[in-house]
């Protein structure tokens, strides 16, 4: 059996694949305990990060990337690389750049449904463009739970297809329901891991309880740059 051509192929078809006991509990524990303190961090300084939003960010706000350097060691890490390696598209770079990491937490004012959407939709409107992307280029996230965690909810094989009327009239029409056909609900316990194609279609809901303590890293595959020949003077 090999556990890494398994993977994907399931990122193939499905757009995500889950990496039971990726952590130990001494793991866990120790990096819950430097992301937790920027949570604190956060919490103590803001009304609203931390209580009403999804996440915080750990690599946009100094303080919390450095209470949080363990993190930062993991989602760069030749251990979380093996799992991305083999899931760029023909003609990118086998090496992603990474572009955020986010610690998610639970909410402590109430209970809300995130919208399904892409993460390709974020900043364009332009639907041809967006589908342009999806057909053309490759992101991914990368989670860790350290505690349980079934927020995430995605439509297996999106991200290798455009959407379906229905499936573009909730995500993008002005009557958005929160019943997504054929939508699955990607359960994570504590120390698993899990992959997904950012240009699959997701969401996840947001509690005030149980706790939710995961962390995860955004990463994308760029073209590689070309290089101009410029011809010499004569």
């Amino acid at each position: 059996m090999n556990e890494a051509r398994d993977r994907i192929v399931a990122f193939r078809e499905h757009g995500f694949f889950v990496v039971p006991g990726f952590f130990v509990a001494a793991e866990r524990t120790t990096l819950r305990r430097a992301c937790d303190d920027a949570l604190r961090h956060v919490r103590e300084r803001s009304q609203e990060t931390g209580h009403t939003t999804p996440s915080i960010s750990l690599l946009t706000d100094p303080s919390c990337f450095e209470r949080a350097a363990g993190a930062m060691e993991l989602v760069g890490s030749s251990r979380v690389c093996a799992l991305l390696r083999g899931l760029s598209l023909p003609g990118e770079e086998e090496t992603p750049r990474l572009k955020d990491v986010q610690y998610y937490h639970e909410q402590t004012r109430r209970d809300w449904d995130g919208d399904w959407h892409r993460d390709s939709q974020l900043g364009r409107p332009d639907l041809e463009l967006e589908r342009t992307i999806v057909q053309t280029t490759t992101a991914v996230h990368f989670r860790v739970a350290l505690e349980d965690d079934d927020r995430l909810e995605i439509v297996p094989g999106s991200h290798a297809r455009w959407d379906s009327p229905e499936e573009l009239r909730i995500r993008k029409g002005r009557d958005r329901t929160t019943t997504m056909p054929r939508a699955a609900r990607v359960v994570l316990r504590a120390g698993d891991a899990c992959v997904f194609h950012a240009w699959s279609i997701h969401r996840a809901t947001y509690r005030r309880d149980p706790p939710r303590r995961t962390l995860d890293a955004l990463y994308a595959f760029a073209l590689p740059p070309r290089r101009r020949w410029t011809p010499e003077a004569p």
